[in-house]
């Protein structure tokens, strides 16, 4: 049945075939139990048919392919097939920015699929079909239209019989985007309560000895969803990144041959490495070696895996290439790499020089940097007119931020060097951060000169221009080791 399902693809290319496919994917359904359950449907020759005058339709009129679509669904009113073609249709639709049209399609295909949702196939066919609406009121500005789409499906779920299984995926989705919509509601608490709830649900679940694959998976798979760069996010990221680390490990273990979980621990482990657990760089070594002590052997079948152990290589020798603290301390500091500054113009090196000056390496989306942002600013007060200045360093991310929300969030599209640097500078004015930030280019070697293993990086440089001390992490050690220090270096100059 797969050389089946391979072949249709070759021959097809279209939408509609690869939503059904995705829905196979998402649910651990096999492509035959996706069509046998289905004795009312078309047959796989009928509707290629369809689908190719559908698409020749579309390519010539859009109007008469959406009268020949309600013409095929008023034949065959219970054909998932037939319903399934209006995916093409709306992003056909989407793509020529008749968006009312798309969102109609979409809906009138929710309104199948919600009443067919006893269906576990059916269930997972409106998680592609949530997903759809979600992405045209993200690109029509039609969010209105996505809070009520959400509420029947969540609605929907809750009507069926007890006895009715229920896909753990598509649910899980529901919640979410239902929390993301009370955030921007300011309803903070009832969106933190409903995730909370749903999560414990879902751990129930995995936890109990029936638990399968799919409901290991399911339970990854929501805590990504949890800890994205989505601003709403914000609410409880810090929380489920722990969890989403303990549930990769609970079913890389409990199913260590299953390659989408094998799929989940390394992807999750790389995200650790590289920046959920960067504040801890000893830590994260040790996080690196557990890594490829798990995963080498899965990675010999397991093509993803095996490449996410390669990024992880690269990390590595980055890390290991920069500058141990002890060949930093008592030395000159290297060179700044400055690709603009953010928040200032006309500003050099040679602008600091006589002041004691704290290198900040830090990142929008790094949480443990955010958390020193009351020391930047509490050490600038205190410190300010006495020569002391704080420059922080970062990078490029691909990042912009919302100025309606007030939040950064990583962009789906490629944004230019400039852009993001207004972003920076308007995320630095929201958290109250006047110091001057520089921005590196891509692949600078600052970072590594400077000893950076993983941020927030403190390099404190005294009036000469001599490394004094280097620090890394957010605990409230630290914050006073480095405060002592500054307080030292600027009184020994007195």
């Amino acid at each position: 049945m797969f050389s089946l399902l391979t072949q249709i693809q070759m021959n097809m290319r279209n939408q509609a075939f690869n939503t059904i496919a995705a829905i196979c994917l998402l649910g651990g359904l096999s492509f035959a139990s996706l069509l046998t359950s289905r004795a009312q449907d078309v047959s796989l020759d009928e509707f290629r048919r369809m689908h190719s005058e559908l698409r020749e339709k579309m390519a010539n009129d859009l109007d008469q392919a959406i009268t020949y679509l309600e013409a095929q669904t008023e034949k065959q009113p219970d054909s998932s097939d037939v319903q399934v073609l209006r995916h093409s249709l709306a992003s056909k639709l989407a793509d020529d920015q008749r968006y009312a049209d798309a969102m109609t399609q979409y809906q009138k295909l929710l309104d199948f699929q919600i009443a067919s949702l006893e269906r576990t196939d059916q269930q997972y066919g409106l998680g592609m079909t949530i997903r759809s609406i979600s992405e045209l009121g993200e690109i029509a500005n039609r969010t209105a239209d996505v809070n009520t789409a959400v509420e029947r499906c969540l609605e929907a779920f809750r009507n069926l019989p007890k006895q009715t299984p229920k896909a753990w995926a598509p649910v899980s989705q529901l919640v979410v985007l239902k929390a993301h919509a009370l955030i921007d509601d300011k309803q903070n608490d009832e969106a933190v309560n409903a995730v909370k709830q749903h999560v414990q649900r879902i751990e129930e679940a995995c936890n109990a000895k029936s638990s399968d694959e799919s409901t290991m998976h399911a339970h990854v798979s929501l805590l990504k969803n949890l800890t994205s760069p989505n601003r709403n996010n914000d609410q409880w990221r810090d929380e489920y990144i722990k969890k989403l680390e303990a549930a990769c490990e609970q079913g890389f273990e409990r199913f260590p041959k299953s390659m989408r979980l094998q799929n989940d621990y390394a992807e999750t482990q790389y995200l650790m490495i590289t920046q959920w657990g960067q504040d801890d760089p000893e830590a994260n070594e040790k996080r690196i070696d557990n890594a490829f002590a798990k995963l080498s052997l899965p990675a010999i079948t397991n093509r993803s895996v095996n490449a996410i152990l390669r990024r992880i290589e690269v990390h590595r020798e980055q890390m290991q290439a920069a500058k141990p603290v002890a060949t930093l301390v008592g030395q000159a500091a290297p060179d700044w790499d400055i690709d603009g500054w953010a928040n200032t113009v006309g500003v050099t090196r040679k602008t600091f020089e006589g002041q004691v000056v704290l290198l900040d390496f830090w990142a929008m989306w790094c949480g443990p940097c955010i958390a020193t942002f009351p020391h930047l600013r509490e050490w600038r007060e205190e410190f300010g007119d006495q020569g002391f200045e704080i420059v922080g360093v970062t990078q490029y991310y691909n990042f912009e931020w919302d100025e309606e929300q007030k939040r950064a969030s990583r962009s789906s599209e490629t944004i230019s060097p400039q852009l993001e640097r207004e972003a920076i500078a308007s995320f630095l004015q929201h958290h109250q951060l006047e110091h001057p930030v520089m921005v590196s280019p891509k692949n600078s070697d600052m970072g590594s000169n400077y000893g950076v293993k993983g941020i927030p990086h403190a390099v404190l440089i005294d009036r000469d221009g001599t490394v004094q001390l280097v620090k890394t992490g957010a605990s409230p050690e630290t914050a006073k080791e480095i405060h002592d220090k500054i307080k030292e270096l600027l009184g020994s100059a007195k």
